[in-house]
């Protein structure tokens, strides 16, 4: 499967590992669920949400 960069920064660190053949269970352990803004701040992003495929359910969700 090819990811390109601007997919590959999208993800968390865990969800890219899981786009490699064998290590697919790692989606499980995706904890990036939503955005999380810098304190004091208007529009800045200290954690940024997955934006993995896997997790269409779960952020439709929050």
């Amino acid at each position: 499967m090819s990811v390109s960069v601007a997919d590959a920064l999208a993800v968390s660190p865990e969800c890219a590992v899981a786009l490699r053949p064998g290590y697919e269970d790692l989606h499980r352990r995706c904890r990036q669920f939503k955005d999380i803004p810098l304190p004091h701040s208007t529009g800045i992003l200290l954690v940024q949400r997955c934006r993995c495929a896997c997790h269409g359910l779960q952020a439709r969700g929050s």
